[in-house]
């Protein structure tokens, strides 16, 4: 459940460690993006056990409850926090955007940030975001941190599948000219 700490104060500090924060979060949302934007064939390029593109899903379902809760949060409202376990959400999130484009995905991944941004910009550092019920709550730092943590983590996974498949084509043509 999201509630708030004892009070803290807000200093120009804490005001430019989140900007900081949030400004990463934004690099890392865009250079996402942009990996499975240049790849040659995002809906089948493999990544773990699913395409470049379900990675984005998977990104964009996370993100877009992120975004829910920050701003029912900064609205006053108690966040509907999702609850399940993480396999079986995962799964309805990259179910879920399937059917769309991979700038279908980017769109909604780029809504939530701004909506993130927006919130989290103003919200108090003793504000206790919920995640997923089950699992703790986290300071407004903490979560950018760990959201920030978790995408450049599928970034690096996309770009090393990319250079792999990158790889392999050059060979195969390379064999192919041989073969000439």
């Amino acid at each position: 459940m999201a509630h708030q700490s004892q009070p803290q104060p807000e200093t120009s500090g804490t005001r430019d460690a989140r900007r900081a924060l949030l400004a990463q979060l934004d690099e890392v949302v865009k250079g996402i993006i942009g990996a499975v934007e240049e790849s040659a064939n995002p809906e089948t390029l493999p990544v773990d056990n699913w395409t470049a593109k379900d990675t984005l899903g998977h990104i964009a379902f996370w993100h877009e409850s992120f975004a829910r809760n920050a701003k029912a949060l900064v609205d006053g409202r108690q966040p509907k926090v999702l609850s399940g376990k993480y396999p079986d959400l995962n799964r309805q999130g990259v179910e879920h955007s399937r059917s769309m484009s991979v700038g279908q995905i980017a769109g909604r991944i780029k809504r939530a940030q701004a909506v993130i941004r927006r919130c989290l910009i103003r919200m108090p550092a003793n504000v206790m975001i919920p995640y997923r019920q089950g699992s703790r709550d986290y300071s407004p730092d903490e979560h950018i941190a760990i959201v920030r943590d978790h995408i450049v983590a599928h970034w690096h996974r996309i770009e090393k599948a990319a250079r792999r498949e990158r790889r392999r084509s050059r060979a195969a043509g390379s064999a192919a000219r041989e073969a000439q």
